[in-house]
């Protein structure tokens, strides 16, 4: 399943009903790289990545080669299915001035995430906190829209957890 790689989008050829041959020619279009994987299918060519910043390379070079035929869908979390179900939790390290910082532990806590740590010297602060991956797409163009776009943040996984809410992420 790529446990590695929590988040996906769906692309396909708007000018074919044929999705799997689309997504077969594109998948040899793309150079492969550790960060993303692709999968053909019925639907369309399904993106796997690590992040949501990892989607963006192969989808913008399907975009040069496809133009405005290219129809992509909205990033979805993978979730681990079974009897249940477990959710991606990340790891998100932030460096930014401490101007900012303010604003963006807000942003954070409004996404549900947890601080693990936070310190600043002189002029920076680095914020580490874990949230589940449904609650942090967007939070890429947030921070650079929060700081000007001068922080440097990594997102990457840390584990799979039980999924504890209902749908629209109220308390199960």
């Amino acid at each position: 399943m790529n446990f590695h790689l929590p988040i996906e989008q769906l692309v396909r050829r708007t000018d074919t009903r044929f999705q799997l041959g689309f997504a077969t020619e594109a998948k040899e279009r793309v150079s492969a790289r550790d960060e993303f994987a692709l999968c053909p299918s019925r639907k369309g060519l399904h993106v796997l990545a690590q992040n949501e910043d990892c989607l963006s390379a192969p989808i913008e070079a399907l975009r040069q080669v496809y133009g405005p035929k290219l129809a992509v869908d909205e990033p979805l979390v993978r979730l681990i299915e079974g009897v249940q179900i477990q959710e991606p939790i990340m790891h998100i390290r932030i460096c930014l001035e401490l101007g900012y910082q303010d604003a963006v532990r807000r942003s954070l806590l409004l996404r549900g995430a947890t601080a693990k740590e936070e310190h600043s010297r002189s002029r920076l602060a680095v914020l580490r906190y874990e949230a589940p991956l449904a609650r942090l797409i967007g939070l890429p163009a947030e921070l650079r829209q929060l700081t000007s776009d001068s922080a440097r943040y990594w997102i990457v996984l840390s584990h799979y957890a039980l999924v504890t809410r209902g749908p629209g992420g109220a308390a199960a």
